[in-house]
């Protein structure tokens, strides 16, 4: 593996893979080009390759010498950086995790809002401030909008989603514009009324589930103590084939599963088919949280998942690649829009730039009823791009990741342009698995696509 901030290679898989860094153009080398990749990044003289390798090979390390070349002469390997404006998508809000309820019925032991809590009173969201919030959201000069019921569990505050999802469809319409609305949910009160109303809204939905039996267990008891895989896994499997594609199933892994593939394996046969599996993010002194000395296991993982994905059909979101495309300007430069084009909402109205910030004063930007108070935070955030990161410019995963989550940066380092170290090393470990899956895909080697349903 080299990784330099120009260029990554890696071998996986018998397959030699080179990411052009300031493009993100994906070359597959023969093992000649591979060998002599390293002459031609240290700008040796292609005369020099007879000093490499043995006569009766030179006429092959030739011609890959010339076709790297050819790659550079084209603007797809070693080129010059991407110049984007500060914000590339003009820093207009767009995006808002509304928190409509600050209680919850699970006690999900990772959680990072304490329970549902937000470390405040349990409370609900009214529906005037909801109506509040939305207008906030679309007051930005923006087109198209997200808007996520969030909690807690929004479930339990289900009149006020349905109301405030009518204003939001209303409003927007009336505006010209476009609103995406999207719930996130624990699922265990999605009884069959709840989600004969969820469908009748027409949203997508994120649906938590930890995956094995023991493991979600383990890790998202009920408020008062007892189990919760049989009530949600019923309700899960109840709402996602009514669903269709418009839903992710979302788990979390931490130190005490290491092995989260199975858990991915018991969604599979479970006949769930869009999932996301997220690391916790927990204090180093917790018996859940991950280590540096678990990446090898982890890596391990991510490549077990890489493989399960070309053998049977189902969508993995962090495998989610678009290379046809590319990543657009703002992701790339800066990939989280956390105070910015993103920020949440608590059950009183008070503005934070994200969901993982909610209930700490020193965050509070101000409220949907007056705005932003705080000009300083937004400005704060609006200048945590990777062009601000020191670790980030060197990184070869930069343009895929964007600098990473601004709220683990802070909870690990107590500063949002330091990035949260450990997330970085798994985030690579991810790319270059999400990368093999594509290369495989193309060279058309197995019929299914991790991230588009089987088809090519």
């Amino acid at each position: 593996m080299t990784d330099t901030g120009k260029y990554h290679f890696f071998r996986y898989g018998g397959l030699n893979i080179l990411l052009d860094v300031p493009t993100g153009a994906v070359h597959l080398l023969d093992d000649t080009a591979a060998k002599v990749l390293p002459a031609f990044v240290q700008d040796r003289d292609r005369d020099s390759l007879a000093e490499l390798v043995p006569a009766q090979e030179l006429p092959a390390a030739q011609r890959a010498w010339d076709q790297l070349q050819d790659l550079v002469d084209r603007g797809l390997f070693l080129g010059p950086e991407p110049v984007f404006a500060r914000r590339p998508g003009g820093g207009e809000l767009k995006a808002m995790c509304l928190h409509v309820a600050h209680d919850c019925d699970l006690r999900c032991r990772y959680c990072f809002a304490s329970a549902g809590s937000f470390g405040g009173s349990r409370s609900l969201m009214d529906a005037e401030t909801a109506r509040a919030a939305v207008d906030f959201l679309l007051s930005s000069a923006a087109a198209v909008y997200e808007l996520d019921f969030f909690g807690g569990e929004p479930l339990l505050n289900l009149d006020v989603v349905e109301a405030t999802a009518a204003y939001a469809r209303e409003r927007a319409a009336a505006l010209g514009k476009r609103i995406n609305l999207t719930l996130t949910t624990n699922a265990y009160s999605l009884a069959e009324d709840a989600r004969r109303r969820l469908l009748d809204l027409d949203l997508d939905i994120v649906l938590s589930h930890d995956g094995r039996e023991a493991v979600h267990n383990a890790m998202r008891p009920t408020a008062g103590g007892g189990e919760s895989y049989s009530q949600v896994t019923r309700n899960i499997l109840a709402m996602a084939p009514l669903l269709e594609e418009r839903y992710y199933v979302r788990g979390t892994y931490t130190a005490h599963n290491l092995d989260f593939v199975e858990d991915i394996r018991h969604w599979l046969d479970l006949g769930l088919k869009r999932m996301s599996m997220e690391p916790v993010v927990a204090p180093p002194w917790a018996a859940m949280a991950l280590k540096e000395e678990d990446l090898p296991r982890l890596r391990s993982q991510y490549w077990q998942l890489a493989e399960l994905c070309l053998q049977q059909p189902f969508t993995f979101f962090h495998f989610i690649i678009d290379w046809e495309r590319g990543q657009c300007g703002a992701r790339r430069a800066a990939g989280c829009g956390a105070g910015v084009e993103y920020v949440a909402v608590a059950p009183g109205g008070d503005i934070y730039p994200c969901h993982q910030f909610v209930g700490q004063r020193r965050w509070r930007m101000g409220t949907v009823f007056v705005g932003i108070t705080e000009p300083a935070l937004r400005e704060e955030f609006l200048h945590v791009g990777i062009a601000d990161k020191s670790r980030c410019r060197q990184c070869w995963a930069r343009y895929h990741c964007g600098g990473g989550c601004h709220a683990n940066a802070w909870w690990a380092n107590s500063d949002l342009r330091q990035p949260y170290a450990l997330g970085c090393e798994l985030l690579k470990i991810r790319t270059e698995a999400a990368l093999y899956v594509k290369v495989r895909q193309a060279l058309n080697q197995y019929s299914c696509e991790g991230d588009v349903h089987g088809q090519a």
